[in-house]
């Protein structure tokens, strides 16, 4: 699974703790702020109210819960509020001392702000980078893609080399504490879209959606591996296919797994799959590990706490060396937007094109960065 521990991604989540916590901040006193926000990351509903009662007023919340519950909800609100938490982490570590471990850091301090802030919306979370890009441009697009089973095909429409991609992602835990506390079954979902917005002629048409459903384990681990360390890893079943017809068609099954391991500023993560087989009647790209291998491989770097550079790899081992390269720079831009960046050079930037070199530039804004 291309990522990360799955989901680290801090814009959306700080964003969401913020909209968590000023609710209740708002009808608080001053003095009753961070309590409220406290009481808002408690997971259990009943020691949620009980600490709202506890603030607001206590002697109806005696009369309503006994000492113990209340002594755990307020416990359990020692959660740090991401925002606090995240601005310590880095204050301390762009100081004087460059071992403070930021990026494992921030990776722990996202896993357990993650859990509270599910339980508190009941919503998703989100799960790999979203973004928007408004204009890209392609020097050589792809007019007709090809696919060792299904032959040539084209596309309805003329191509222009600037077209519109976004990507959006999300998760929900479906099981939570299977084996432990550090362990949650997953459902994702990832959807990338390439839009021919400027080709208004042929009325603005997209020109390939594909779609990622997946199912995983994530385990957090925080093991000392060395100068750094290892902050998760997960397993489970990946499914991609671009939901069009034939001959256009593309698809594929994986098993897929993920190590992450953090040091200082980086966080580097392993994505070995394994594909699943189909009959040869139904394998629409039988020749995709040819050109994309058996896995991917991410750096990210934490350049700032606004700021962060991104790689990711792919090399189908084999001696025609085919490599995939994707790189990607976010940055702030004004006080609540954040600007991106990306380059892709290679295979696989979409199913469509999975046998064919693609080189694309993109500017446009990071919704959620990884962590």
């Amino acid at each position: 699974m291309k990522r990360y521990p799955y989901g680290f991604s801090a814009g959306a989540l700080t964003l969401m703790l913020v909209t968590a916590s000023a609710t209740v901040e708002a009808e608080a006193a001053p003095g009753e702020q961070n309590e409220a926000a406290n009481c808002a990351l408690i997971r259990d509903g009943i020691q949620r109210l009980a600490c709202y009662d506890a603030q607001n007023d206590p002697i109806a919340a005696r009369k309503t819960a006994d000492d113990d519950t209340l002594q755990q909800a307020h416990e359990e609100a020692a959660i740090p509020v991401a925002d606090a938490r995240r601005e310590q982490i880095v204050n301390d570590a762009l100081g004087d001392d460059p071992d403070t471990g930021l990026v494992a850091a921030l990776v722990d301090s996202y896993l357990t702000a993650e859990k509270a802030i599910f339980s508190f919306s009941g919503s998703f979370v989100t799960h790999r980078p979203n973004y928007i890009l408004p204009i890209t441009y392609v020097d050589d697009p792809n007019p007709r893609p090809v696919s060792p089973r299904l032959g040539t095909a084209g596309y309805d429409f003329g191509l222009e080399e600037e077209e519109a991609k976004y990507q959006i992602s999300f998760k929900i835990p479906l099981l939570t504490g299977i084996f432990d506390d550090r362990t949650t079954f997953w459902f994702g979902y990832t959807q990338q879209s390439y839009w021919q917005v400027y080709n208004t002629k042929d009325s603005s048409p997209f020109r390939e959606t594909n779609y990622e459903p997946e199912i995983f384990f994530r385990h957090r681990l925080d093991w000392d591996l060395g100068p750094g360390t290892l902050s998760a890893v997960s397993l489970g079943f990946n499914h991609q296919s671009n939901g069009q017809s034939e001959p256009r068609s593309r698809s594929w099954n994986r098993i897929m797994g993920t190590a992450a391991y953090s040091y200082d500023r980086w966080l580097f993560m392993v994505n070995p799959w394994f594909r699943l087989s189909e009959s040869g009647s139904d394998d629409d790209n039988s020749d995709i590990e040819k050109y994309l291998g058996h896995g991917s491989y991410h750096a990210v770097y934490k350049l700032t706490e606004d700021r962060t550079f991104s790689l990711k790899l792919l090399n189908n081992m084999r001696s025609t060396n085919r490599t995939s390269v994707e790189f990607g720079y976010s940055f702030p831009m004004g006080d609540t937007l954040k600007g991106f960046f990306q380059y892709y050079n290679g295979y696989g930037e979409s199913l469509i094109d999975y046998n064919e070199r693609i080189e694309r530039f993109g500017v446009g804004i990071m919704l959620n960065n990884w962590f």
